[in-house]
């Protein structure tokens, strides 16, 4: 690799910025990763500075503060917690009308106020009790946004100072032949193992929230159960009493795993299909690795799939989301094919397999402009519309077919989620709710970030950005872009609509988990650097090893969470991050209830 001649005054400016780069990444992880690196502080809330809600709500009370990021519109940010006699209130914050209209000890962290409620009812003032409130140090989204700013500059000033450094666009490969297919097989026994272990009553999705039971092993399922079994029985041709057309449009998940159904029952056949899927495509996207990248890559991208909690969140359970993460891993390759490969071919059949996928999933959204832009980008305009209408023409035909053939009323507040918001920009109502929500966006967006693909794995791609502007010094590949831009476009439709009514709200922190298919460009990344990465002196090899080492760990500790009972905390974080659509108090309850048991270890309900 060439090299540009290191001055000292050259080695100092790498360090200042590399060590303003970690601690601005430090920062961030503290405000948007959902746990406190620093300490936390607490004060003792004085009777005298707290004041009745108001006349109607007797029971509720108001206290000032603003020492701690606030929830706002939309976006739950608020660490702070409070406490009655040492013991931390469980109404943890709510929005303020749960606490007027339940009380109970419910409570609301709104900018610059509290409300709370104490739960027997008391008046806080008189009732001799002592409350204190504690929040995590330098938490507020201005030193968040700052952090993530600082980082970026410090990433690009590192790259400025070796912009005489040439690109390292592939490293030879240093290991015997065989190396990476053992490398790939243990991977693929753990991360084979992540997906049993999230099976049965240990399913993130389930017990994460109220689930429905299976009576016959206790198993725990989604509360949209029978919504999901709906498709096995429309497809099994069942009594159409028992069919909607809740999630009909996305029947390929049914269809690829009916043999799996029939054989050994929709639930556990279906949940068995699911783990072959996602297994396969895990296999089928390395192999695809290797060919396009390198065996370092491949080797690097294996482990970091092992371990990815994408999975297993979705496969213990016999639902279309398994398809989520083989799909986008089979696409992205699909879509690195289109954009390297110049031919028809590659434009056909990528474009033809993500029409087929959209019949599982809304991959569209993600898949149809990257494919549009890296057409665009390599003014291969012929081929846009051949693209778009493949892409588009399975999903509109079997839309007809179900419409006319089958009479399904396919309106609904799921399929009309996207024109609801679409409808509200040329019908803004309220000027100052939509100049509150656009303040808190660049603090959804990062939150979003780390939520969406479970804190590590975006953790350490941005790490590997830190660490390509001193080694390996790749550029972005075209497909990564296309998708991360289609990912940021989604980002930026959902969440700079103004307020609208429509019983999926598509935009705020809660819902984390629609973004998650930019992950596959994410893996590609890392793959592409380590290929790339040029022989390291021994104590920097280590402590890199080392960071990553603690990445990974951290993303087993969220897989193996639901089996190993929630240590640190980490898994029931990650999982609320990715979807917060419950009490988080059931997750701890679940375990403790119906037991940690995959499949394989039934108990009756009545047990």
């Amino acid at each position: 690799m060439n090299r540009a001649p290191t001055s000292s005054g050259g080695l100092g400016s790498r360090l200042f910025l590399g060590l303003v780069a970690g601690l601005s990444l430090f920062l961030v992880v503290h405000n948007y990763c959902g746990f406190d690196l620093l300490p936390t502080a607490e004060e003792e809330i004085p009777a005298d500075q707290i004041h009745p809600d108001a006349a109607e709500f007797p029971k509720t009370y108001v206290f000032a503060f603003d020492r701690s990021e606030p929830d706002g519109p939309h976006a739950a940010r608020s660490r702070t917690r409070i406490f009655q006699d040492g013991a931390m209130l469980a109404g943890a914050p709510t929005l303020a009308e749960v606490v007027r209209l339940v009380g109970q000890g419910n409570w609301a962290h709104e900018p610059g106020r509290i409300i709370f409620s104490t739960p027997d009812g008391s008046d806080p003032r008189v009732n001799g009790k002592q409350y204190l409130v504690s929040y995590p140090l330098l938490y507020s989204h201005a030193i968040g946004r700052t952090a993530a700013a600082v980082f970026l500059l410090a990433v690009a000033g590192l790259h400025w100072l070796g912009r005489t450094r040439a690109p390292t666009l592939a490293a030879p490969a240093t290991s015997a032949p065989t190396r990476w297919r053992w490398h790939l097989a243990g991977a693929g026994l753990l991360f084979l193992a992540g997906l049993y272990c999230s099976t049965g009553t240990l399913a993130p999705y389930a017990n994460t929230t109220i689930p429905h039971v299976a009576k016959a092993s206790s198993y725990l399922y989604n509360p949209d159960h029978p919504h999901f079994q709906a498709l096995f029985n429309f497809l099994d041709r069942r009594d159409p009493a028992t069919w909607n057309s809740l999630f009909v449009r996305r029947i390929l998940y049914n269809v690829l795993a009916y043999p799996f159904m029939k054989a050994a029952g929709w639930e556990v056949g279906g949940t068995l299909a699911s783990i072959c899927f996602n297994v396969a495509a895990f296999f089928i996207f390395l192999f695809g690795v290797r060919r396009r990248i390198g065996e370092r890559g491949t080797i690097f991208a294996a482990w970091l799939l092992a371990l990815y909690p994408g999975a297993g969140y979705w496969a213990g359970m016999p639902y279309f989301h398994a398809l989520i993460v083989p799909g986008s891993l089979l696409l992205m390759l699909a879509l690195v094919a289109i954009a390297e490969d110049p031919g028809w071919r590659p434009v056909l059949l990528g474009s033809l397999l993500m029409g087929v996928a959209n019949l599982g999933y809304e991959f569209f959204v993600f898949f149809l402009p990257a494919t549009l832009l890296l057409l665009a980008w390599r003014r291969r305009w012929a081929a846009i519309p051949v693209a778009a209408a493949l892409q588009a023409a399975p999903l509109l035909l079997w839309t007809l077919l179900l419409k006319y053939h089958f009479r399904f009323d396919l309106t609904n507040s799921n399929t009309s989620a996207f024109s609801v918001i679409l409808g509200s920009y040329f019908d803004p109502s309220d000027f100052a709710r939509w100049r509150a929500i656009l303040g808190t966006v660049p603090d959804v967006g990062l939150d979003l970030f780390f939520g969406a693909n479970f804190i590590f794995l975006p953790l350490l791609l941005l790490v590997v950005v830190a660490l390509n502007a001193v080694t390996s010094r790749i550029r972005p590949h075209p497909a990564e872009v296309a998708l991360l831009l289609a990912g940021l476009a989604l980002f930026l439709f959902n969440n700079l609509a103004p307020e609208y009514v429509n019983f999926w709200q598509m935009r705020g922190t809660w819902i984390a988990r629609i973004y998650q298919p930019v992950f596959a460009a994410f893996v590609w990344f890392c793959a592409r650097w380590r290929q790339a990465l040029p022989p390291l002196a021994r104590p920097a090899h280590a402590a890199m090893c080392g960071l990553f080492g603690l990445l990974l760990a951290g993303n087993a500790l969220i897989i193996f969470g639901p089996i190993l009972n929630n240590p640190l905390g980490l898994s029931e974080t990650a999982f609320y991050r990715f979807y917060d659509h419950a009490n988080h108090a059931n997750y701890p309850a679940n375990l403790r209830h119906y037991g940690r048991r995959p499949i394989g270890f039934p108990r009756r309900a009545d047990h």
